[in-house]
């Protein structure tokens, strides 16, 4: 199978050419096609008579080997074996199936789906491409010679060119530490120390303690060691810094000691020299070791194009390497010319996940030709297992790979895709996949998805983008080794299939210090370790711009447990001194191998302080161990009631560097104490304020109505228990007609005592009903207290009475435009409507009470007046101390002619200051005179 770059105008050539095996490339037409299948006569008995197709079944949750072997057995009787039997990733199989098959699969109780067996392709670019990529990548490595390809044919390097490598130079924090030499070919000063701005810049980027780490029983290189590699690969110079320029310098820490990488890929030649133990460490042998293959015979594992071996020695080489002491297994899942069916790689990934060590990284420089949900299942249930998986994003130009025989269906659809994807971008390639999501498994989200740059700081052109892209690491004229002997060296490669080892040989490093982390946490670590918005054109269409970084490996992990904290509550009030404390506990656990220091802070958000204390403050986690972090939180001395909160700020020195936790706790009213959660709960509504014309008050929202007549009202919501917070969504107002324009949990009883205000409006008529019923429904299922019981539905009604009604008011003296009114004689009252009246004049009152010196109270007459609103004054005898009462005895009506309702009657008694001269009097006012009458 061959990837085919050409224009659409070439399509029908490229198809042709896939199907009858010829190479992309003329100079290698004699290289003729290779299946991935090739022992197996049923995948060529298949394409010769176009009656079967490859497919990958899957089977439901609870069905097992045995299950699988039945229908294995079944479709080996009638027609061909199954070529792959998978029992970790998934329960299934993978088959040439029939029309017949397919759909006997899909009408089968036991499968969950049928799946085409799409084909999948290394992530590396052609020989006709590699080399116009950016060339300057020689610039900083010595003796680099670039060539076209890594395929086997190409290498014409000479063995010598080794005594040329890169020099590394080590050192140590020890002083006591033994001096490591040179790996073979190498030049330069063993154990020499770095200059001084080059040492303070070391230490800066690596102030890991760890202890020796050890491998097969052998004490390994010291990951408290610095290192540093003179004049290495531009790809290794560029990942341990945050921007160009370059500095020639590779520095690391941490070797990838005791970590296991294993690479699905073309096999991988074990005895490079790149890929021996550091002669250093006194270990023979080699660190790559066979795993298996999914390739004809499965204990073969061996590099036959040179595309798993060159990213190998990007992932652990001893010059070319991140990881430069990691252990690398040979997983075979793709054949000679980097081609494969999905079902060989899911084959390898089901043998992965029997046979992995922890801690493990799978590195998948590969891609299929479209979204392959089995395959993708496949990853997803290896990292379930604590396997990081990093997967290549895929490159631009790839072009769509058919297998032969394949569903015209199927040509159909993605003849109509193409034609939609030619339509929206400049550059026609023919079956183009852009997105990373769109690749598989590059869309799988809990795998590390790798895109590529260059030596610019550039997005590489042809690199898929997109949102499932995690982070972006070199990938243009990468340099490192390949198949076709032991020391050759200096091969030049372009593709996402070279950026991707570069972040898997970070995981390793990481894993080395954090061996127990979850894979979530690995891609987390080099995600919050990438340096932002770095590359050129990064964020190309939704990308997330983050450029990797390696000096996330000497950092060790922290985990801070709960990763929030639910509120406290808490009642108020020193009578409550047991209720009014409490305490909260967060678990610092450092699964690293070397100590973290830590700092704790709790600060207080709003005015209310010393409440929250935190316990210890600082402080060091041994490598593995935890510490308790203890809240304690008391409101004894507060008088307030409300909800506290604090942030808790946690800085260590590993990772995560810094965290911010908020702690809360409610403070309710002492009376809500006796409350207990498996107590009867309850809820009451009432209405203070029911009227149709809106209130003029601060605590009101200053609202203009322009669209109707509406009713305003309060309602006071109470609940037995107390309840933290109250949601608008939680309440309807007349069945979901009304409107909510404030809501607080100031409730009938003060703050956070278990009460709600709020203040609506639902509209009316006024000129068809006389009567309008304003209603609360507090919908209980979404109404919790704190500790999680749910109220009862609830509701309750007011009914207001259009007509209008009068309030009389008690004031004190006035002066105003119909003349001054002195206090000895006349107390002016006030007489408010709830609307606009007609009928009111003086007449319309009866002033009575005792007569003094034989002259009775009289004497009424209105000072001014609007529709609604009237002041009137009443003469009083001089002398005169008493009750007096006024009352509104007319009929007085609003403008659509309804009748007021009664007003009754106000009485207030007039009383002389005694400091003052008796001229001077005073109102006492009637304890009833705001009480409305209807």
């Amino acid at each position: 199978m061959h990837w085919c770059d050409c224009s659409f105008a070439l399509a029908l050539f490229c198809v042709a050419a896939a199907v009858l095996g010829l190479s992309e490339d003329p100079a290698s037409a004699a290289v003729s096609f290779q299946s991935p299948l090739a022992s197996q006569s049923s995948f060529h008995r298949g394409l010769k008579q176009e009656a079967t197709l490859p497919y990958i079944v899957q089977l439901k949750p609870g069905y097992g080997t045995a299950d699988v072997t039945d229908l294995c057995t079944q479709l080996q009787a009638t027609r061909t074996p199954c070529s792959y039997q998978y029992d970790t990733v998934f329960v299934g199989f993978a088959a040439q199936l029939t029309t017949e098959d397919y759909t006997a699969m899909l009408s089968d109780s036991k499968v969950s789906q049928v799946i085409a067996d799409s084909a999948v392709t290394h992530q590396q670019l052609g020989p006709a491409a590699a080399t116009a990529s950016n060339t300057a990548a020689t610039a900083s490595s010595t003796a680099v010679t670039p060539i076209a390809s890594v395929q086997p044919a190409a290498a014409t390097a000479s063995p010598t060119a080794t005594t040329t490598a890169p020099p590394i130079t080590t050192a140590t924090t020890a002083s006591t530490a033994a001096a490591p030499v040179s790996p073979p070919g190498m030049t330069g000063t063993a154990a020499t120390l770095p200059a001084a701005g080059e040492a303070a810049e070391i230490a800066a980027a690596n102030a890991s303690t760890a202890s020796n780490s050890t491998f097969n029983g052998t004490t390994a290189m010291n990951s408290s060691q610095l290192s540093v590699q003179h004049n290495p690969p531009w790809n290794l110079d560029r990942i341990d810094q945050k921007s160009l320029p370059l500095d020639d310098k590779y520095v690391w820490t941490n070797n990838g000691a005791n970590v296991n990488v294993y690479v699905l890929d073309t096999g991988v030649r074990k005895t490079h020299q790149e890929l021996l133990y550091d002669p250093s460490l006194n270990i023979s042998g080699s660190r790559a070791i066979h795993g298996w293959s999914a390739i004809g015979v499965p204990s073969n594992s061996d590099d036959c194009m040179g595309h798993g071996t060159h990213v190998s020695g990007t992932i652990g080489g001893l010059t070319y390497g991140v990881a430069k002491n990691a252990t690398i297994h040979a997983v075979r899942v793709l054949d000679c010319q980097g081609n494969a069916l999905t079902s060989n790689v899911i084959a390898g990934l089901d043998w992965l996940a029997q046979n992995f060590q922890l801690p493990a990284v799978a590195s998948l420089s590969l891609g299929a030709d479209s979204p392959n949900s089995a395959m993708d299942d496949a990853v997803k249930a290896l990292i379930a297992l604590g396997v990081t998986v990093v997967v290549a994003a895929g490159n631009f130009n790839q072009s769509k790979l058919h297998v032969p025989g394949e569903r015209k269906r199927e040509r159909e659809k993605e003849r109509e895709r193409e034609t939609e994807r030619e339509r929206k971008t400049e550059n026609h390639f023919a079956f183009t996949i852009t997105y990373a999501c769109q690749n598989s498994p590059a869309g799988v989200q809990a795998a590390i998805t790798v895109a590529a740059s260059d030596i610019t700081d550039t997005r590489w052109t042809w690199s898929n983008f997109g949102s499932c892209v995690d982070v972006i690491a070199p990938g243009v004229n990468v340099v490192s080794i390949t198949d076709t002997s032991d020391t050759v060296m200096n091969f030049l490669a372009t593709g996402t299939s070279q950026a991707c080892p570069h972040v898997s040989g970070v995981a390793a490093l990481y894993l080395q210090s954090n061996p127990t982390a979850p894979p979530s946490q690995v891609a987390s670590s080099i995600i919050e370790g990438a340096t932002q918005g770095q590359i050129v054109n990064g964020d190309y269409s939704g990308t997330p711009n983050r450029f990797l970084m390696t000096y996330m490996d000497t950092s060790p992990s922290v985990s801070i447990a709960p990763e929030s904290l639910p509120p406290v509550v808490l009642f108020a009030g020193s009578s409550f001194s047991n209720s009014a404390q409490s305490n909260q506990t967060i678990a610092l656990a450092n699964s690293g191998n070397t100590t973290v220091d830590f700092n704790v802070s709790a600060t207080p958000l709003g005015l209310v302080g010393g409440w929250i204390v935190v316990a210890p403050t600082t402080g060091t986690i041994a490598a593995g161990q935890s510490q308790d972090l203890v809240l304690s939180y008391d409101i004894t001395q507060s008088g307030f009631q409300t909800l506290l909160q604090a942030s808790v700020l946690i800085t260590t020195s590993g990772r995560p560097s810094a965290k911010a936790i908020t702690a809360s706790a409610y403070s309710f009213c002492p009376e809500l104490q006796s409350a207990v959660p498996a107590a009867t709960h309850t809820t009451s509504v009432t209405f203070p304020l029911v009227q149709d014309w809106r209130p003029i008050s601060g605590d009101w929202p200053a609202l203009i109505d322009n669209n109707g007549s509406w009713i305003y009202f309060v309602a006071q919501i109470q609940f037995s228990h107390p309840v933290a917070e109250l949601s608008p969504s939680a309440l309807l107002i007349n069945g979901g007609q009304g409107i909510i324009e404030a809501l607080n949990n100031t409730g009938p009883n003060g703050d956070l005592c278990g009460g709600f205000s709020i203040r609506a409006k639902v509209p009316f008529s006024p000129l068809v009903t006389l009567q309008t019923t304003v209603g609360v429904t507090v919908q209980g299922a979404e109404v919790t207290d704190v500790y999680g019981v749910a109220f009862p539905t609830y509701s309750n009604t007011s009914t207001i009475d259009h007509r209008p009604v009068g309030q009389l008011y008690s004031t004190m003296p006035y002066s105003g435009a119909q003349g001054s009114v002195t206090s000895d004689q006349t107390v002016v009252l006030k007489l408010v409507f709830s609307e606009p009246v007609t009928g009111v004049s003086a007449s319309s009152f009866l002033v009575s009470g005792p007569t003094f010196n034989g002259s009775p109270v009289s004497g009424v007459r209105l000072l001014r007046g609007t529709n609604s609103f009237y002041h009137l004054a009443i003469n009083l005898p001089g002398g005169y101390y008493g009750p007096v009462t006024v009352s509104l005895q007319s009929v007085v009506r609003d403008t659509a002619d309804n009748a007021n309702l009664p007003v009754s009657p106000l009485t207030f008694t007039r009383v002389a200051y005694p400091l003052l001269s008796g001229e001077c009097y005073g109102v006492v006012q009637s304890p009833g005179q705001l009480t409305s009458l209807n």
